[in-house]
């Protein structure tokens, strides 16, 4: 399920972008195609729905099920059309990339919602971290892979060759049974938006909780908003950048999550978050010691290594520990709104990155970085003592 949801992810940002770049479209044409996935960011919007109703033509699957096949055959639908057009016709491009973020988003949310459902609680943490591992080697598969073969064959055809790896999809979710959930008919559209609020309010300290989910990676997503550009101005060469990224980070990040899923079994969610909260802070000091060292790969390859492995880390028990804050069979749109209030400071951070890096300079902008990872520690500590976890 991971690696399906993985898949779609980077058709528009790198394979869309490099097709159009090739047709000789502006700069300024390829930039507004970031707008094409704003359905990741509101996906909540529709989850309510997700949680509530059965899906059109696949409601004998299940809700869940369903929901995730109807996806799915969106998707192969979007990518299929998208090899047929031409790069030239702008609007019939951009209506199809947004048209597969959207069929995308959809089926993230209802992946996450099955996995919470699916799963125990105690199953939680190695169940997420199998998921991002699937998630980002679906994303290697297309991100790389996909750029790999369309030197060779065209990137027409390699949209055709994704859409037949979305096969896995249906394939998965065959052999995977319907979640045991509470069947939710709500009243009206009201209800179906109002009571999965109401229930998570209900919770203890759930506001502290929605300021963690906000501040747990606020340090680390700030120090990774510009971290091309600080290489660049180091001296690295773009080759150098993009290897050691696609080989040391992209690996470092799954050897992370697996750390992370481990941690969460062996010692704890709580400690686990503890410990690899305080591991994202010190090796955010690591772009700190970058800045002083010689220009070499072996030096940037250590610090990416090490970032990237505890980002990894602090994702997968991260993940796991908002999937513990929803509720069964209101899954869909209670962790849509959590992961969205997840990637918000990320969204916020791109844009004054650059005046905090005039301002304090490179060495400054990451001592910065570390620093912001204590007010998500200190709300961690609070909600121990509020007995969120047990």
């Amino acid at each position: 399920m991971g690696f399906t949801s993985g898949v779609p992810l980077l058709v528009t940002g790198t394979l869309v972008q490099a097709w159009w770049l090739e047709a000789g479209l502006d700069l300024k044409a390829i930039g507004l195609l970031a707008l094409t996935g704003l359905p990741y960011t509101f996906k909540w919007a529709w989850s309510f729905w997700l949680d509530a109703y059965d899906p059109p033509l696949f409601a004998a699957w299940g809700r869940r099920r369903g929901w995730m096949l109807l996806s799915q055959a969106a998707l192969f639908a979007c990518l299929w059309l998208l090899s047929l057009v031409n790069p030239h016709q702008v609007g019939a491009v951009s209506a199809l990339c947004l048209a597969l973020a959207l069929a995308s988003a959809t089926q993230d949310t209802v992946v996450d919602a099955y996995r919470r459902e699916d799963l125990a609680e105690a199953d939680l943490a190695p169940g997420s971290a199998a998921y991002i591992w699937g998630y980002r080697l679906g994303m290697l598969a297309v991100g790389g892979g996909g750029l790999i073969a369309a030197d060779f064959i065209g990137l027409p055809l390699v949209f055709r060759l994704t859409a037949f790896l979305l096969f896995l999809g249906p394939l998965t979710v065959t052999f995977s049974p319907e979640p045991d959930r509470p069947l939710i008919q709500p009243a009206g559209l009201m209800e179906t938006i109002w009571r999965p609020l109401a229930l998570f309010f209900k919770r203890p300290a759930s506001i502290y909780i929605l300021l963690f989910i906000f501040f747990y990676k606020f340090g680390d997503q700030l120090a990774a908003s510009l971290t091309t550009a600080y290489y660049l101005t180091l001296g690295y060469e773009k080759k150098v950048i993009g290897s050691i990224s696609k080989i040391a980070g992209a690996w470092a990040t799954l050897a992370g999550v697996a750390l992370g899923g481990w941690g969460a079994v062996r010692l704890g969610l709580a400690t686990s978050l503890w410990l690899f909260g305080f591991l994202q802070m010190l090796t955010t000091l690591g772009f700190v010691l970058l800045y002083y060292l010689p220009v070499h790969p072996l030096a940037l390859g250590l610090v990416v290594a090490q970032e990237n492995l505890a980002a990894g880390a602090g994702t997968s028990a991260f993940v796991a520990f908002m999937a513990g804050q929803t509720d069964r069979g209101f899954s869909a749109s209670q962790y849509a709104l959590l992961s969205s209030l997840m990637a918000l400071p990320r969204t916020l951070l791109s844009a004054p990155a650059g005046w905090l890096v005039e301002a304090l300079n490179w060495t400054g902008f990451y001592f910065l970085s570390t620093a912001l990872a204590l007010p998500g520690l200190a709300l961690l500590w609070h909600l121990r003592r509020r007995h969120v976890f047990y």
